[in-house]
């Protein structure tokens, strides 16, 4: 496994759920939001997506409507429950505070940080 694939698979979610919060989207568009807001750093295959989206559906924060489009051309759209709303709220949170702590590791310096209260 790549390690791209690897970091990509555990922030599916947090980017599903926050494009979900916008409006309904099927699985092919919510792709290609993840990858043109992202300016191509970060894509997603559907092999990786919809295991994701199934997990979500099964633990009730999406639920999926099945639409035609056109005469024969069926698309799922999923949208975000309140439970997965409230989920986001919290992954969210908790997702920054992760991020910012990977971001002061990664460029640290040798300096000692001017926050010395324990957390």
């Amino acid at each position: 496994m790549l390690i791209q694939e690897s970091l990509i698979r555990g922030n599916i979610d947090v980017a599903v759920l926050h494009l979900l919060q916008e409006r309904d989207m099927y699985g092919y568009e919510i792709i290609q939001q993840i990858k043109m807001r992202s300016d191509g750093d970060f894509t997603v295959k559907f092999g990786s997506l919809y295991p994701v989206m199934y997990r979500m559906i099964e633990r009730g924060m999406l639920t999926e409507e099945t639409v035609l489009v056109g005469k024969r051309r069926i698309r799922k759209y999923y949208h975000l429950t309140d439970l997965g709303l409230e989920y986001l709220e919290n992954i969210r949170t908790e997702y920054l505070k992760i991020s910012s702590g990977m971001n002061k590791i990664l460029n640290y310096n040798g300096e000692e940080s001017n926050s010395s209260e324990e957390k």
